[in-house]
């Protein structure tokens, strides 16, 4: 056995062995008999239970050939025989050779297939006839579903109401198809969204966010999801051209909930839940990790007394134990809608309390939203909303890396002391890997604290019958601030040290949109003209200090210690736009969207613009819907 596996922690306790095979030999044992005796018989039954059952594979797709993720796979009258798609659309079930599957998702007609284990099945779902007369938002105006001719994929609020979700990125997870979301698992952390896998190596993947008309920079960040009224995603270069360059990793256009007329709605709903860690890994007892090591590197490493210790449980360390713990959701959310004919308001806050399963790991959001939609004049409709946001991360970093705590806990030799005489935290004697990691969780302290504002005011005149003039303004505003200590009762052979850093960044926008619709014998058409301007800042300092006399103060006192180093970053840039899109209908059956867009980004010196043309066609498989 080789030195390294010792000291990863990996080795297979022998107890675990001895189970192993006496669970094989019960199992042989059990078995010899009957087919010694019986073995004809039995032989006969095995074949006959094999032949009534077949493995079938297949695929779920939209029309598009994009996989639907998640959806149902039953068998016809047996709803217990089910499966359901996975993120690439497969499936896999074992059922009767005459079997009929019955394949549904959410927005889509529901197929019946016959059973064939002959050949992996490729299953298409259409839309739900009813679901293409929906209005769905693309960029800069909407449409029809059924006068689509790029690929969007939308999700409605009811699709995920009745779920505990705590962040908007949750409600996409599993419910849009080729969109894949990933999750760092810790309260409040980072979250990964990519539309159509990933498009570049070193630079973004992250989709384009816009909310109500307005860029975010933040993306999901500080919206609420019970705000939500619809959410759309633009994958395809027809639907995302009209973003140009910025809509190159997809687009995910949010609209937000309004008041109704003579519709007074007060709601209140409170979730708590619990998470743990559902299985522990299998590591080595320190009895078993004593005894391994005396056998292959050193037979006197241990007293006799330390191993009566380590067998009876009165010494050794449980690192799972140390830095696990069970964690908790509390999430309140309570929203105001009322209005008349004319004027309507909302209003919401929202306060998410987490601490995750990670020992001082915890995340707190406060968050309120108001919105109010006016009909002016018979020629003039408002609308108004602002949103504000207060987010508190604390915890420790839980990235891929050798630092991670969860790594370095399954790595950690379960026989050493936790503590010296003087009350730091020690490092693992037999494992030089990294520093103690419930010291690292207990006394090297992390905090992030963001501040959010969106503000938004929309005029939209009707100049003449069909023609619209809309000027859409916004301000995106963050401001973050994060913090870190860490102390020479951890890092023993390292300074102390700490860190203040700040995060300011202001982005304006001016979206002026003039949209002709028209509608004739068999044809209709859209036509949509945009200018666009954009301009955002951005301020950062960064502090930070080594050798600090004080510790308990935390990162308080940077004046005070040495090595000190200050920096400062300021930038800014503006965009410039022009958008014309056109998009024709004949009889329901031939589609045609042509867009072109035009850039002028201030971060180039030369060639300043850039020119983002597209078309879309779609034929005679387009439903005419009576």
């Amino acid at each position: 056995m080789k030195k390294q596996e010792l000291k990863g922690g990996y080795l297979i306790s022998p107890r675990r062995k001895q189970a192993l095979i006496a669970l094989g030999m019960g199992a042989f044992l059990c078995f010899a008999s009957p087919f010694s005796i019986h073995g004809e018989i039995l032989s006969k039954d095995v074949q006959s239970l094999q032949q009534q059952t077949v493995r079938i594979k297949g695929t779920v797709v939209d029309r598009n050939g994009e996989p639907i993720v998640g959806a149902t796979i039953l068998v016809d009258g047996n709803s217990s025989n089910g499966t359901v798609t996975d993120i690439d659309g497969n499936f896999a079930l074992t059922v009767s050779p005459q079997a009929t599957l019955s394949v549904s998702y959410i927005g889509y007609t529901t197929v019946k297939v016959k059973a064939d284990s002959k050949k992996e099945l490729k299953i298409v779902l259409e839309e739900d006839s009813k679901a293409l007369e929906e209005v769905v938002v693309v960029g800069y105006g909407t449409v029809r579903k059924a006068d689509l001719a790029g690929s969007v994929s939308v999700m409605d609020s009811k699709t995920f109401r009745d779920q505990p979700v705590t962040q908007v990125s949750q409600t996409l997870q599993g419910r849009v198809s080729g969109v894949q979301v990933d999750h760092s698992g810790a309260p409040g952390g980072q979250v990964k969204i990519r539309v159509r896998g990933s498009a570049s190596i070193s630079r973004s993947n992250d989709p384009l966010y816009v909310v109500d008309g307005i860029v975010r920079e933040n993306g999901l960040t500080g919206i609420n999801p019970d705000d939500i009224q619809s959410m759309q995603v633009l994958k395809d270069a027809s639907s995302t051209a009209i973003y140009g360059s910025r809509g190159s990793n997809g687009v995910i256009l949010i609209t937000t909930k309004t008041g109704h007329a003579n519709q007074r709605v007060i709601s209140f709903d409170a979730s708590i839940g619990i998470a743990d860690v559902y299985k522990k890994y299998d590591v080595l007892t320190p009895y078993e990790y004593a005894t391994a090591y005396r056998e292959i590197k050193d037979a006197n490493a241990f007293s006799d007394a330390e191993m009566t210790g380590y067998k009876n449980g009165t010494m050794g360390i449980n690192w799972q134990d140390e830095i696990f713990r069970t964690g908790y959701t509390q999430n309140y959310k309570v929203a105001i809608s009322n209005g008349n004919d004319k004027t309507q308001y909302y209003l919401s806050a929202n306060h998410v309390n987490q601490s995750g399963i990670i020992n001082n790991s915890s995340d707190k959001r406060y968050q309120l939203r108001a919105n109010l939609t006016s009909d002016v004049t018979s020629w003039l409709h408002l609308t108004a909303d602002f949103n504000l946001s207060h987010n508190v991360t604390r915890g420790s970093d839980f990235g891929a890396s050798k630092g991670n705590v969860i790594w370095v806990a399954l790595n950690y030799s379960p026989t050493m002391e936790m503590m010296d005489q003087k009350g730091n935290y020690n490092k693992d004697p037999y494992n030089h890997i990294a520093f103690n990691p419930k010291g690292v969780l207990d006394l090297q302290s992390g905090e992030s604290m963001s501040n959010i504002a969106n503000a938004m005011i929309d005029l939209r005149f009707k100049l003449l019958p069909g023609l619209t003039f809309t000027t859409t303004n916004g301000v995106d505003y963050y401001d973050g601030k994060s913090y870190h200590f860490s102390t020479k009762r951890v890092f023993l052979t390292n300074p102390n040290g700490a860190g203040n850093h700040d995060r300011y960044r202001m982005m304006l926008q001016t979206s002026n949109n003039l949209t002709y619709i028209g509608n004739w014998d068999k044809h209709s058409l859209t036509a949509t003209a945009v200018w666009e301007a954009s301009q955002a800042e951005y301020r950062n300092i960064d502090a930070t200090s080594q050798n600090l006399p004080i510790e308990s103060v935390g990162w308080w006192n940077l004046g005070l210690g040495a090595n000190q180093y200050a920096n400062n970053s300021y930038s800014k840039w503006a965009l410039l736009s022009g958008v014309g899109r056109v998009m024709y209908n004949y009889d329901n059956r031939y589609l045609f969207t042509g867009t072109l867009r035009a850039d002028g980004s201030s971060k180039f010196s030369k060639d300043k613009w850039g020119y983002f043309p597209s078309v879309a066609v779609a034929g005679t498989w387009a439903m005419k819907l009576l």
